[in-house]
């Protein structure tokens, strides 16, 4: 007669499920409420804080290490980085040995770290002293005979600097490595002029060449990522326009966040730059921003525009021929439905950010580019006061 078994003892045996131990249930919630808090902190941070603790101590290293990554990857850190991000989260999302409860608190919590890091990486710069205030410039529109003044100089600026030949300028011509490494150079100069710095930041002496049209159909030529403050440029842009993109993306890369003061401070660099290209390319988009202020302060006398002309007339020819190539390139590729919508997008995390103006913040570069310029006239001290008073030797020497 047989031996009996246990029933339990011939059964399979099945694994009981794991079940999470009580601390992982919610701790992705409490680091979800600590990251909300730290974001909220970070937002509420008063300028001194930001101009001290963070464009001081926090910025310089952090951006010296972006800067030796992007200089040495050979492609897009920013895309690398938002692909990586994005795995992870499916993998979290996805991960079944998770509860649907926990899943979602870690995808949460994935989501939410954007938050103060963009803060600490970016964000700070839109609530930082501006730059007006920096060089004691004050908000009032210019008067219209320095704004005059101003166009004269830089039109020696454009002279000086301008290439011979409209060959390497024109559309679909090859851009200029070192040029960007010079506008690096430039920015970081400027940047540590205005704050002060014992020793300039280090920014990405590269930019990242994106597919013709990805951007200029929507109005844009450009955009640095806020985590990495990485430059991007359309690849559709013409030579003398991808510096002077460039030279506002690597103006944004040190910490600059409003657009206007942006693209101020890019420019003033770009004019007191040694290098050339660099130096006409910023000319040419001073040029069109101090034209604009005219138009708005001498559009009530008649004889303006002959004056205007008559000066316009004493620029090379090569600088019209950047302008068209300019004008080339956003015709090509722009579409009024998909810059509609950019802009729209744009004005409204631009006001998100506190930038009450939004889109039209823009509009205010001219007028703190003029009285920058105009305050040199008044004896200001500035790395772009001493190269506007010797365009004519420093152009032709380094033509």
């Amino acid at each position: 007669m047989p031996r009996n078994s246990h029933p339990a003892a011939s059964a399979p045996r099945t694994r009981r499920a794991s079940r999470p131990t009580p601390g992982s249930r919610w701790l992705p919630w409490a680091l979800l409420a600590a990251l909300a808090a730290a974001w909220g902190a970070l937002r509420l941070l008063p300028a001194g804080w930001i101009d001290g603790p963070w464009a001081g101590g926090v910025l310089p290293p952090l951006s010296a290490a972006t800067a030796a990554w992007i200089d040495a990857s050979p492609v897009s850190l920013t895309l690398v980085g938002a692909i990586a991000w994005l795995v992870v989260v499916a993998l979290v999302a996805t991960r079944r040995s998770l509860g649907r409860t926990a899943r979602l608190g870690w995808v949460l919590v994935l989501v939410a770290a954007l938050g103060p890091t963009f803060e600490l990486a970016w964000g700070l710069g839109y609530r930082r002293t501006p730059l007006e205030a920096r060089l004691a410039l004050g908000a009032e529109a210019p008067k219209a005979e320095p704004t005059w003044a101003v166009l004269d100089r830089l039109i020696e600026v454009a002279i000086a600097s301008a290439p011979p030949s409209s060959d390497a300028i024109a559309l679909g011509a090859a851009w200029r490595d070192d040029a960007f490494a010079a506008a690096a150079a430039c920015v970081a100069a400027a940047d540590a002029f205005v704050l002060r710095r014992n020793e300039p930041l280090r920014l990405p002496g590269r930019v990242r060449s994106l597919p013709a049209g990805l951007l200029l159909s929507g109005g844009f030529a450009g955009f640095q990522s806020p985590w990495w403050r990485e430059p991007h440029l359309d690849g559709g842009l013409p030579p003398v326009a991808a510096t002077s993109v460039a030279l506002h993306e690597l103006a944004h890369a040190a910490g600059w966040a409003r657009e206007a003061e942006t693209d101020a401070l890019a420019t003033l660099a770009g004019i007191a730059c040694a290098d050339p290209e660099v130096r006409f390319a910023a000319a040419l988009h001073a040029l069109l921003l101090v034209r604009g202020e005219l138009g708005r302060v001498a559009h009530d006398d008649p004889a303006w525009r002959a004056r205007l002309d008559a000066a316009w007339a004493t620029l090379p020819a090569v600088a019209g021929d950047a302008w068209a190539a300019s004008r080339a390139a956003f015709q090509l590729h722009r579409s009024a439905t998909v810059e509609r919508a950019a802009v729209a997008v744009y004005d409204g995390y631009l006001r998100a950010q506190g930038v009450e103006a939004g889109f039209a913040d823009y509009g205010r570069a001219g007028v703190l580019l003029v009285n920058a310029l105009a305050a040199c006239a008044d004896g200001a001290s500035a790395p772009w006061c001493a190269q506007s008073t010797s365009t004519s030797a420093a152009g032709g020497a380094s033509r």
